[in-house]
């Protein structure tokens, strides 16, 4: 129960500001990227495959809602649920060459997948080409008004969810199989773990994790096109995970509050904001192993499990 109590700061931190809203779809934002940096951590921290491509999967996401919404005018909350189902099975098949290849390889493979994936977007009518799809509305649900303190509510309350659902599998024989495939194949593979299953559902659930964060992505900027979706995302969403604090959710959603809060409060100076965010990953790969958490002193709730 104690670890349920992190998310009090998170209910509380956007009261304050909730005049402005611009500053809350900052919150927005740094929610949203940090179910899509939860899909990376799944995939890399847990199941020990290197991915640089799920920025795909968000492109999927992200894609696959705006036109369900947009051109076919299929109500949000269905339109989320099949971006999350799409970019599963689009996961399952990307997860196919995993069985084949591994470390530089893999990374190789799904950067490709990533880059192929953006330029594909790019030449079909039905996604805007690169002109984007624009005008995508904001979802209102039921009786609330789709305002940016409900919208960041409704993404904390997504995120707490899946936290609830990583605790559980972390404690379970899915998730010491994943770690020990992690760990070893070889010797998971001795006692008698099924490495095609595993593998396979560490890249669904990554896949669908960020493709439904790129369903409300769409949703929550009203436009996308081809080039929201390159590899510089995808290094990002890893990065987040590095910087926060691999193996934790709390970690996680760190990483996304600097990699997306940092640039809007640097905005107004100049400063080069690329250049902080690598010297402060350099510096945390060497002296904060386990990122930013380690500052903040707040347990890592699957350090038994993932470090």
């Amino acid at each position: 129960m104690k670890k349920y109590l992190y998310f009090i700061p998170f209910v509380l931190v956007p009261l304050p500001f909730a005049g402005y809203p611009f500053l809350l779809s900052i919150f927005v934002l740094i929610g949203i990227y940090t179910i899509a940096a939860i899909g990376m951590d799944v995939l890399t921290t847990w199941a020990g495959q290197i991915s640089i491509g799920n920025a795909a999967f968000f492109a999927v996401g992200a894609y696959t809602s705006a036109i369900l919404v947009v051109n076919f005018h299929v109500p949000f909350l269905i339109a989320f649920l099949i971006s999350g189902l799409f970019a599963l099975i689009i996961g399952i098949v990307v997860g196919l060459p995993a069985l084949r290849v591994s470390g530089f390889y893999l990374a190789v493979v799904t950067m490709a997948f990533g880059i192929a994936v953006q330029q594909i977007i790019g030449v079909f009518q039905i996604t805007g080409g690169y002109n984007g799809i624009r005008n995508i509305p904001v979802p209102s649900f039921w009786i609330f008004k789709a305002s940016p303190l409900y919208q960041y509510y409704i993404v904390l309350t997504i995120i707490f969810l899946i936290f609830i659902v990583l605790s559980r599998i972390s404690f379970s024989k899915s998730g010491l199989a994943l770690f020990a495939m992690r760990d070893s194949e070889i010797a998971a593979r001795s006692f008698g773990i099924n490495l095609l299953k595993y593998k396979l559902a560490a890249f669904g659930s990554s896949a669908a994790l960020t493709g439904l964060a790129g369903s409300l992505y769409a949703s929550a900027i009203g436009f996308i096109s081809p080039s929201q979706f390159d590899l510089t995302l995808s290094l990002d969403l890893l990065a987040m995970v590095i910087v926060g604090g691999a193996g934790s959710v709390m970690g996680v959603m760190i990483g996304a509050a600097f990699f997306v809060g940092l640039p809007f409060l640097l905005s107004g100076y100049n400063i080069s904001i690329t250049i902080i965010q690598g010297a402060v990953l350099i510096l945390i790969l060497l002296f904060l192993p386990k990122g930013l958490l380690q500052i903040f002193k707040i347990k890592d709730l699957f350090k038994k499990k993932v470090t």
